[in-house]
């Protein structure tokens, strides 16, 4: 009887630890499924290097903008970056890939440049920014007031 209920003894204890190893197994499972459920439903955002350079003048005479503002605007998303060029007249923004953005870039004295295009890759732009030629002198007030006195004058006179 002793060695039966010593085999006895043993069929328990072989049933309760393979019992409790494969409750820490599966246990061990599903803490690992919920982990990789969770990161796998997190949005995950992929990002494209944008690059923009801005120039003034033509061919040879090409010259790099310093601090030339930048603004992309999301048109179907809600990012949107901004950035400023560097010495080089170059600004890198990171943007979505497969989404439709505006830019503008504006400077003072100079055409500002608007718009829209899809990020499809590490894309590069270039951009010559044309100088705003004022055809209107600029004159004083006091300069302006002598100038109608003159062509009053010369009415009178004929």
């Amino acid at each position: 009887m002793k060695k039966m209920s010593s085999v006895i003894v043993k069929i328990v204890v072989v049933f309760v630890a393979v019992f409790s190893l494969i409750i820490a197994a599966n246990a061990g499972y599903i803490s690992r499924s919920q982990k990789t459920t969770k990161s796998m439903s997190a949005p995950i955002e992929f990002y494209a290097n944008i690059t923009f350079n801005v120039f003034e003048g033509d061919g040879c005479e090409c010259v790099p903008l310093r601090g030339v503002p930048l603004n992309a605007t999301g048109r179907d998303t809600d990012h949107s970056a901004s950035g400023i060029t560097d010495e080089n007249g170059t600004c890198i923004l990171g943007l979505e890939y497969d989404k439709t953005y505006r830019v503008s870039i504006q400077k003072a004295d100079h055409e500002s440049v608007l718009f829209d295009f899809v990020v499809i890759d590490d894309q590069m732009f270039t951009f010559n920014m044309k100088v705003i030629e004022s055809s209107i002198p600029n004159f004083s007030f006091i300069q302006m007031m002598l100038q109608k006195l003159l062509h009053v004058k010369q009415i009178i006179i004929s």
